[in-house]
């Protein structure tokens, strides 16, 4: 099929086309709520040190008004990311090119929807990478250093930081291990000032991991647990959380560009439950989505001179946040 007799796809189009293609299964996908706002900043509110939001409001509306309560209320401003990607549609992609399984020419449309399919999988890592950075209180860019939100610095809370020792042996009647994570998980509780949670998990390292299901004073309990693992399924058992004192672990051994997701000594728990975890998309940078309501992606089209192609984009535009950073511990294994 030649590229003369092929139409492009209008943003509009590409862009309803890309958030319809199927997602892969994300660790923290589901625990983020999402909303898409009308500017690429989103104001954050301080209120008896607590952190609300302000909603969101069509440009030219009244503002909330305060009522002389403003001397007990912040608010910060933060910037969502831009995340963005492009390929290119080539005559070469097509010429003397079969479909895959076929005697056919391949179609333009069928090239254009591989092309896209491969940027959009890879923004969706770049957005998991995002809640794990918020999931840890410490949002980073793809390098892996580069600091976007350090959640603790902004709304001006400490880090819970504990260490959980392993000893050599099992003293009787001592259970270190257990009492380490429960009093992280206490600490947390109490973080969270009373606001509603269902129940807490940590995602821990390799090292980690390994410290704690082989461990003597826990390896009775993960024995029992392994025993269920014909509910698990075809999925890997390391994958399904591990309940011990009272928080669900899940091991963490993904390498992703490069990086590692969890330090292997380390564990991030964190509290699961509703407006604890947002994530808000802000519009494309584009004419025609100028002041509309975000959408977790966009792609777009648009034609190379001479006939030499298309060019392909596809964008998020994300703010990944914990609206109780105070509550979330980085738990450290150390042998004893």
């Amino acid at each position: 099929m030649s590229m003369l007799n092929f139409t492009p796809f209008t943003a509009t189009e590409m862009t309803d086309a890309v958030n319809m293609l199927p997602l892969a299964p994300m660790r923290f996908s589901g625990m983020f709520e999402s909303k898409g706002v009308r500017t690429t900043e989103v104001a954050v509110e301080l209120k008896y040190g607590r952190i609300t939001l302000i909603a969101d409001s069509e440009r030219g509306a009244p503002p909330e008004h305060l009522g002389g309560r403003g001397q007990k209320r912040e608010v910060k401003v933060l910037s969502c990311s831009h995340l963005a990607q492009a390929d290119t549609l080539s005559p070469e992609d097509l010429q003397n090119v079969r479909a895959f399984g076929s005697t056919e020419l391949v179609s333009p449309a069928s090239v254009v929807n591989d092309k896209m399919a491969v940027l959009k999988r890879n923004l969706l890592m770049t957005k998991e990478f995002h809640r794990l950075g918020a999931v840890k209180g410490i949002v980073l860019d793809a390098d892996g250093r580069t600091v976007l939100h350090d959640l603790f610095e902004t709304f001006g809370v400490r880090q819970i930081k504990s260490q959980v020792t392993f000893p050599a042996t099992a003293a009787d009647n001592a259970n270190p291990i257990l009492t380490a994570i429960v009093d992280a998980k206490r600490k947390a509780e109490a973080a969270m000032q009373g606001n509603p949670y269902s129940h807490f998990e940590a995602i821990m390292g390799s090292n980690f991991y390994d410290m704690l299901t082989s461990h003597a004073l826990v390896r009775k309990y993960f024995e029992d647990w392994l025993a269920r693992r014909q509910d698990f399924g075809d999925n890997d058992y390391r994958r399904r959380g591990f309940t011990y004192g009272s928080v669900t672990f899940y091991e963490a051994s993904e390498v992703v560009g490069g990086l590692k997701l969890v330090d292997d000594n380390k564990a991030h728990l964190y509290p699961v439950g509703p407006g604890i975890w947002k994530m808000y998309y802000a519009p494309a940078d584009w004419m025609e989505t100028v002041n509309t309501v975000g959408l977790p992606y966009y792609a777009r089209m648009d034609e190379k001179s001479k006939g030499r192609g298309y060019d392909l984009e596809v964008q998020a535009n994300p703010l990944t946040l914990c609206i109780y950073p105070e509550a979330l511990v980085e738990l450290t294994a150390k042998a004893g």
